[in-house]
Formats: structure tokens, C-alpha cells, sequence
């Protein structure tokens, strides 16, 4: 009797563990089960709802791919002396890369200058609703001058003056865009025209006409005072005895800062303004013109960097900026150090710095290519520097206002002249 009990035992021991096991694998069916349903509703949903790229991520590879095809487009083609002011990469001969520079405009180059167009059109026409009659009256007087006015458009930065109409002809001047001019004649595609003092020929797909013109003209002139008398004393206070800074030539223009009643405050460079009697200067509207200058008998080297020194035309002026990009900015000797650097010359940070490198030079014997120094805010100190362009012009980071601009030479009294070409 004792045996059959505990086998009875057992038999019920057994088929405990045999239902636990079934138990737990009536579990695991049951989660796998779940488990499956769940991975079919997520495909299921991610069928019917394909995944979307992120609006950024999407903004940002049609940058990337833009700018591949327009690096790949830029590539495909030859690089030379450029009249538009883009980087000079490789030179080819000079009849192919100024014939493709001042003859052919890209599609991006054509689209960029209609959006330019349409801006300086509404923003001519909202200055014209606000402006005063006087100012406006002001201004229809400047365009009364121009028989058959012109503006430079399409162009990048400027555009090369030739002495006959094509490009085998010499290089006489620079133009640069929204400088205004005056058709005399036109003919085979190609413009004569006269500006600043200059004449010469430009191709005519740069040339703006009509009432397209008129309206780029006035929103183009810039307000500014001509020096009337041979030389004007700048002061440092707008009365009669006080200090003179430098002394401003017939002839010239500068920004104006501020006026009164018998004084003007007008702006040369970022250190130097000074205060002029009124009676010294016309205070007016100007549209900007072209730029005249002659590189006979410079060597090539010099050439080079004449016209790389354009391709900045315009840049942005920064204090103590040494960055010669369009993102950066650059002052006076940041400019020149950063120029003369891409001709292996070494300039230090600062004008009265690089004043004291190469060898000096007079009004005689400088040339394109060579440095000028002038005083700054200060009385018999070094403060600007400028790069002779020939013809009695400069081209110089001259103040945030201007930026990278052309003036006249002696726009005040140089101090000293240097080659630092070394030849």
C-alpha cells in the first residue's frame, strides 16, 4: 500500500510540470503573435505613407547640387582676361579670353542682371514717391546733361574701355556697373561712347538705354560735394583759425558727412574728414563715370595686378579686416597685403609698416603697380595707403561708405611713394 501512494504522488507531480510547460508555450506563441501583428501594421503604414525628405535637407542638397553644376559649368569654360572683374585662374591667348569676357554673358550672369534691373527699378520707383520736389528736380537737372544717356549693366564689377570698336583694340580705361555715359555712335555691336573725361568703345550688350536708363540714373546719384576752388584747407572744427588736417584739390568729390549753414563736413578716407566752408564746394547729385588710365610700357606683372586690384572694386570695407573676400572685407592695408601676397610680395599688417618696404619713389618716376601713403587723423602720421592705377588715379579701400573705390591721387597730400615691386 505504501508503494501505490507514492507512485500516486508522482503521476500527479508529472502532470503539474506537464501543464506549467504548457503554460509557458502557449505564452511565447501568444507575445510572437503580437509581436507579428505589430511588424505588419508598421509596414503597412509605411506603405501607405512613403518617407518625405526634410524640407532643410531638401533646401540643402538642391544648393549643393546647384552649386556642382555651376562649378562643373564654370570648369567647362576657358578662363582669361576677364572685363566682368571674375578671378583670373589660367590665361589663355588674349583675342579667345576677351572675346568669351566681353562678348558672351551666361544665362546665371543674364538672369542676375535682370534681377538687378527689376530692383533698381522699385527701388527707383519708391524713391521717387518719397522723395521732396526739390530733390527730385535736383536730380532730373544731372540727367539733362546726357544727350543720349547710357548706364553699364550685365557686368559683374566692370567692364574694359577700348580705343576701337573690338577687342583687339587697347585697353584705355575701366567702367564700372550703374556708371553712366554718353553714346556718341553705335555700330556693329559695339558702342562709342564718353565718360568721365573719356572716350572710347564698350560692347553695346552692357549699355542700358531709354527709360530703363533714366530710371537706374536716378537711383544711382549719390550725394556728394565737388571741391570748387584749387585747393581747400580741411579743418578739424567747423570755425575759422582751427587746425588744418590736409588740403583737398579742385575738382575732386567726397562723401558728405554732415552740413551747416557756412560749413561742410565732407569724408575723404575712413581717418580723414574735415570740415570746408561752404562757399569751397557744390554740394550735389553725381552719377558715378568711367575710370581713364593707360598701362603703356608696364610690365606684364604689373598689368596683372592692376586688373586683379579691380576685381575688388567695390568690396567691403572693414577696420583691420585682412580678408580679400566677398564674405570678409578688408581695410586700406589689408587690401594692399592681401593683393601684393598673390604676387609673392610680403607686406606687413600695417600702412605706416609697409611704408617703411621698397624703395622710394617721386612723382616722376612712380608707376602703375607702385604704393602712396598719406596721413591719417593724426598730423604728420602714416594712416592710409593706395595703389597707383596711372592717370593720377588710386584704387584704395578708402571707408565703409565707399569701400573698395578709385580717387584721384593727391586727394590729399601723399606722404611718401614706394615700389615694392622690386623692379
Amino acid at each position: 500500500m505504501a508503494k501505490r501512494k507514492d507512485s500516486s504522488k508522482k503521476k500527479r507531480k508529472g502532470s503539474g510540470n506537464g501543464l506549467l510547460i504548457a503554460a509557458v508555450l502557449l505564452t511565447i506563441l501568444f507575445l510572437a503573435g503580437v509581436m507579428s501583428l505589430g511588424a505588419l501594421y508598421y509596414l503597412e503604414k509605411n506603405k501607405e505613407k512613403p518617407q518625405t525628405i526634410p524640407p532643410k535637407i531638401t533646401e540643402a542638397a538642391a544648393v549643393v547640387t546647384q552649386t556642382e553644376e555651376q562649378t562643373k559649368e564654370s570648369d567647362s569654360k576657358n578662363t582669361g582676361e576677364d572685363s566682368q572683374g571674375e578671378s583670373v585662374l589660367e590665361k589663355q591667348s588674349e583675342e579667345t579670353s576677351e572675346s568669351e569676357s566681353e562678348l558672351e554673358m551666361s544665362s546665371e550672369l543674364e538672369s542676375q542682371t535682370e534681377e538687378d534691373e527689376s530692383e533698381s527699378e522699385e527701388e527707383s520707383t519708391e524713391e521717387e514717391s518719397t522723395e521732396s520736389e526739390e530733390v527730385r528736380e535736383a536730380k532730373e537737372a544731372v540727367l539733362e546733361k546726357y544727350k543720349n544717356l547710357g548706364m553699364i549693366t550685365g557686368v559683374r564689377n566692370y567692364l574694359n574701355m577700348r580705343k576701337g570698336p573690338s577687342t583687339d583694340y587697347e585697353i584705355c580705361g575701366v567702367i564700372f556697373k550703374n556708371c553712366a555715359v554718353e553714346i556718341l555712335e553705335e555700330k556693329d555691336g559695339w558702342m562709342k561712347i564718353e565718360s568721365g573725361g573719356a572716350t572710347g568703345y564698350v560692347s553695346a550688350e552692357y549699355v542700358t538705354t531709354g527709360e530703363k536708363a533714366r530710371k537706374l540714373a536716378l537711383s544711382s546719384m549719390k550725394y556728394m560735394a565737388e571741391i570748387l576752388t584749387d585747393s581747400v584747407d580741411a579743418l578739424y572744427e567747423p570755425k575759422e583759425g582751427a587746425e588744418v588736417i590736409t588740403t583737398f584739390l579742385k575738382g575732386e568729390r567726397y562723401d558728405i558727412n554732415g552740413e551747416t549753414k557756412d560749413w561742410v563736413e565732407i569724408e575723404a578716407v575712413t581717418e580723414l574728414s574735415g570740415y570746408v566752408k561752404r562757399e569751397t564746394v557744390y554740394t550735389g547729385y553725381f552719377l558715378d563715370e568711367a575710370i581713364y588710365f593707360s598701362l603703356d610700357g608696364v610690365s606684364e606683372t604689373r598689368q596683372d595686378l592692376i586688373r586683379k586690384a579691380f576685381e575688388y572694386y567695390g568690396g567691403t570695407y572693414v577696420w583691420g579686416g585682412k580678408q580679400l573676400t566677398a564674405e570678409g572685407g578688408v581695410d586700406c592695408s589689408g587690401y594692399t597685403m592681401c593683393l601684393y601676397k598673390l604676387f609673392g610680395v610680403q607686406l606687413p599688417e600695417f600702412s605706416g609698416a609697409q611704408a617703411e618696404v621698397g624703395m622710394t619713389v617721386d612723382e616722376d618716376t612712380i608707376r602703375p603697380g607702385d604704393l602712396i601713403f598719406y596721413v591719417g587723423r593724426y598730423p604728420g602720421v602714416i594712416g592710409h595707403v593706395a595703389i597707383y592705377i596711372g592717370n593720377g588715379k588710386i584704387i584704395h579701400a578708402a571707408s565703409e561708405s565707399k569701400g573698395i573705390c578709385v580717387s584721384s591721387w593727391k586727394y590729399g597730400p601723399p606722404v611718401i611713394m614706394k615700389n615694392v615691386m622690386g623692379d
